[in-house]
């Protein structure tokens, strides 16, 4: 399976799911397309209209965790005043320090590559217990109880699938909660 990223490379929220939508209407082939492509306004709706339901959840739910964050968290989307905003005019572009991978991207390395450098702040989350499986991370991690676990040493997290049904508003805060810096 191809692995590639929307968003920034430079991000300080990563987020993984296993499947990517469908892209070829936007971008042509997902082998195509480079490790990293920035969306720009419109991308999202057009991604979720091609994708379904799914795919607006996962979007959605991505942009109520950053506007979940307290206000002080160097992760918070400042400048927007809902979450719907963010979603719209930010969520995975060049400039919104998030980025969404697909595939069997590795966490892993990237985490420890940018954990290396003090001033670059960033978390790592795994959507998905089974895909975390897949990536080979459930076992190098800290499970905190059946849904969330935390890496020991880096920031990576592991948290249930971006669907409002697995990742519900109280889960969000749980998770907000995790992504607090130490």
């Amino acid at each position: 399976m191809t692995s590639f990223a929307f968003g920034n490379a430079n991000a300080h929220v990563h987020v993984y799911v296993e499947k990517a939508p469908p892209v070829e209407s936007l971008f042509g082939h997902a082998n195509d397309l480079p490790l990293y492509t920035s969306l720009q306004k419109g991308h999202i709706k057009a991604l979720g209209e091609a994708g379904g339901n799914g795919w607006r959840k996962v979007f959605n739910v991505y942009a109520k965790l950053m506007f979940a964050l307290p206000e002080n968290s160097p992760f918070y989307p400042h400048g927007y005043k809902t979450w719907q905003a963010f979603r719209d005019q930010a969520l995975l572009q060049a400039e919104s320090n998030t980025a969404l991978h697909f595939g069997h991207a590795d966490p892993l390395r990237l985490a420890q590559t940018q954990h290396s450098d003090p001033k670059h702040l960033a978390i790592h989350i795994i959507a998905g217990r089974t895909h975390a499986h897949k990536l080979g991370l459930s076992g190098s991690c800290v499970w905190i109880n059946n849904e969330f676990a935390k890496h020991p040493t880096l920031p990576i997290l592991i948290c249930p699938y971006f669907d409002y049904r697995q990742l519900s508003n109280n889960k969000i805060d749980v998770l907000t909660k995790l992504m607090a810096i130490k």
